[in-house]
């Protein structure tokens, strides 16, 4: 009989680009608990606000793979553990990642939602115009009204455009780093 680790498993399981919805699971190793918090904010760490090296090193490693992230283990001597304090630590996170996933997803929204506007306003602008221009009249009025709406319509739809596209863009890899995150378990562990 052949016996094959969890790790040989997961590592053959990675392999395999047909499957991406495998969870997995990152690590990262702190020597205190302060390494997670902000050097700069005396508060406890109910509140403390988390530190940004902490932020990059866990988008760096949570970026590593496309796959949701299972267990995010927090590797810590063990003559520095604390079973309160990882519990108080562990909600902080947890509160940290998911406030943070709908603040981007809503800012997402709220973009794509000014992108459809400008758009829609400009090609009623644009129709505006159209109409302007089909009444074949000669007064100065009608003519006024129509070099304003006109360029005025394409710009709307063109900043609806790039708004649309640029928003997915940008917001994407921080709405995809707190929807990987705030779904994982938190675990703190010994250093072996």
């Amino acid at each position: 009989m052949t016996v094959i680790s969890e790790a040989q498993i997961q590592k053959e399981e990675l392999k395999n680009p047909k499957n991406n919805n495998l969870d997995y699971s990152i690590s990262l190793w702190i020597d205190s608990y302060d390494d997670i918090f902000s050097d700069f904010d005396p508060r406890p760490f109910s509140a403390r606000n988390i530190s940004d090296d902490f932020l990059y090193e866990v988008k760096k490693v949570s970026g590593e793979n496309d796959f949701l992230i299972k267990e995010f283990k927090l590797l810590i001597p063990s003559n520095e553990r604390n079973f309160e304090t990882e519990l108080v630590i562990t909600k902080r996170l947890h509160s940290y990642f998911t406030k943070n996933q709908y603040y981007f997803l809503g800012k997402k929204t709220t973009e794509i939602k000014k992108g459809f506007l400008f758009t829609l306003f400009g090609v009623l602008m644009m129709v505006g115009a159209s109409l302007v221009s089909s009444l074949n009249t000669d007064k100065i009025l009608w003519h006024t009204l129509l070099v304003i709406i006109e360029p005025a319509g394409w710009f709307l739809v063109w900043s609806g455009m790039e708004t649309l596209i640029n928003t997915s863009r940008k917001e994407k890899p921080e709405l995809d780093f707190y929807n990987k995150i705030s779904k994982s378990k938190i675990v703190f562990l010994n250093i072996k």
